[in-house]
């Protein structure tokens, strides 16, 4: 005897096969968000409003900075004007980016291999030595890590989250002889404050702070003294399931060097040849291990 469905049940087998093609299709054919950036022209990108990584101009309102710059060279060419730009504070740059709140950081991020577990780095663009502020006169006479080490009545004050604390700690400086603020302006105002002693910053950073007038009543540690091997290196990141959008992007910053985009930018915002990354350094190399922040 032969099995027939009933008309109820033929239908509703139908309709459940349909749903599972359908299901299988959006799969298949889901926009990556490459796709959706150039279909739309527009980039979402994050930052935490500090010259020169990342800023709105004041008077212009406009979006500027070292990151924003390349980006907006890199994506030209591809028609996508817009860079939709979400502010946030340096600590929550990469959970931001992670939790979809942006398609990339170009803020300033220094590519460390702690980082490259979370995150997919663009080419490194700048080198970056790390700075000090100080109270008018370098009352402590602080001209380099091993300074702070020596003292003991020396507290430090850095970003929480930034790759100066690694270095210090590094250095030796007691984790207790820290203390570690959310962005840049709480630093400096401790500093103001006696709070602390010395902020630590990235030099390019600090010469931001020193150019806007924001580093009012304090001074730069000069020279601040640090190992060619400490320093770093700072790149656009990305989501690691977005590689296609950053080898995208590497292969556009590449054509940019060659012809000479690069160096311009970097004139732009004041940064000398020393800023400049030997083509000895790769992403990859910082990341180490092999993992270059691209899906491992």
């Amino acid at each position: 005897m032969k099995f027939r469905l009933s008309p109820l049940r033929a239908m509703l087998a139908v309709a459940l096969g349909a749903f599972a093609l359908g299901a299988v299709d959006h799969t298949a054919f889901a926009e990556t968000t490459k796709e959706r950036i150039l279909r739309e022209s527009k980039i979402v990108v994050g930052i935490h409003n500090r010259a020169p990584w990342g800023y709105r101009d004041e008077a212009t309102g406009e979006v500027a900075g070292w990151h924003p710059d390349l980006l907006k060279a890199a994506f030209a060419d591809l028609g996508v004007k817009e860079l939709d730009i979400r502010v946030t504070e340096f600590g929550a740059l990469i959970p931001g980016l992670l939790a979809g709140r942006f398609d990339v950081v170009a803020s300033g991020l220094s590519i460390t291999p702690e980082r490259c577990k979370q995150v997919a780095f663009g080419k490194p663009d700048l080198k970056e030595l790390d700075a000090a502020l100080v109270l008018p006169g370098n009352p402590k006479t602080i001209h380099g890590y091993q300074d702070i080490v020596d003292n003991p009545d020396i507290v430090m004050g850095a970003g929480r989250g930034s790759v100066v604390v690694r270095n210090a700690l590094a250095a030796g400086v007691p984790s207790e002889r820290m203390l570690l603020f959310p962005d840049i302006q709480s630093n400096v105002a401790a500093l103001r404050a006696g709070r602390v002693d010395v902020s630590l910053l990235s030099l390019p950073t600090v010469l931001g702070l020193l150019k806007d007038g924001s580093a009012r009543d304090v001074e730069r540690a000069d020279p601040f003294v640090i190992a060619d091997e400490q320093a770093n290196y700072a790149a656009v990141a990305f989501r690691k399931q977005d590689e296609d959008l950053r080898a995208l992007y590497d292969e556009r910053f590449t054509a940019l060097k060659q012809d000479g985009a690069v160096a311009r930018i970097m004139e732009k915002y004041g940064f000398a040849d020393d800023a400049t990354v030997p083509d000895t350094i790769t992403t990859e190399q910082i990341c180490g291990n092999g993992n270059d922040g691209a899906g491992k």
